[in-house]
């Protein structure tokens, strides 16, 4: 994956925190969030474990009110671009195992889409 691994597991994580609380934890989409923060990780338990402790720690909102709290702050269009690009690479990468194209490309399409990608503005005031 190119250098933005960081900022891919960090948008997985918080992609799949909102998911978790949306939808619960038993969702294609959860799952495939999953894999690709163990992928990202090269499956390293200790490299999980920001993942696993902040997905784990959402409830699931029975309500349909849900309030996804994201963090904001500066760059953050930047970012999620980057992390959605090194998604999409890591998944049409030859490299990469077939096993898991799917999954990183699912994702880097759940997070465009949460995000608007193709339209995000910072969400900081200049």
């Amino acid at each position: 994956m190119p250098n933005t691994k960081n900022d891919a597991l960090y948008f997985v994580t918080e992609q799949a925190c909102c998911l978790a609380q949306a939808s619960g934890r038993k969702t294609d989409d959860f799952r495939a969030c999953q894999e690709a923060a163990e992928f990202i990780t090269d499956g390293d338990p200790c490299a999980l474990i920001a993942f696993q402790a902040r997905a784990g720690a959402v409830q699931h909102d029975l309500t349909g009110q849900e309030d996804y709290d994201t963090e904001q702050y500066e760059g953050k269009s930047d970012d999620v671009r980057q992390a959605v690009s090194a998604l999409n690479y890591s998944g049409s990468a030859p490299e990469t195992p077939d096993g898991i194209r799917g999954a990183l490309l699912k994702v880097a399409d759940i997070i465009a889409a949460f995000y608007d990608v193709d339209n995000i503005v910072s969400a900081v005031p200049a």
